[in-house]
């Protein structure tokens, strides 16, 4: 359960499957999967940036990504879960095991 709320939940940005498919075309057709969602996490949380200066945290196993939870629809959420960011300190931000290295 989440304990962040919206009162007016953001607009979606872009189609998801537009998206997706523009970041196909950036990386080309033999990009790794895991580079593709990666760029597309990033597309997603970009418009709720809360640090234009430092936009992400890397620490041994995790990386963060500096954006507001209350910035990205819930629907963005729950595609950013599949892809392996989760909300993350005091809701501040979003974090993942699966980019970070170890």
């Amino acid at each position: 359960m989440k304990i962040f709320s919206y009162e007016d939940e953001p607009e979606i940005t872009m189609d998801p499957e537009t998206r997706r498919s523009l970041v196909r075309q950036l990386l080309g057709p033999d990009a790794p999967p895991a580079w593709c969602e990666l760029v597309e996490a990033l597309a997603i949380l970009a418009p709720a940036h809360n640090n234009d200066i430092s936009p992400l945290d890397c620490t041994p196993g995790e990386l963060t990504v500096c954006a507001q939870p209350a910035g990205v629809p819930i629907t963005e959420i729950e595609r950013l879960e599949e892809i392996g960011f989760h909300v993350a300190h005091g809701e501040e931000d979003f974090s993942s095991t699966r980019f970070g290295s170890a």
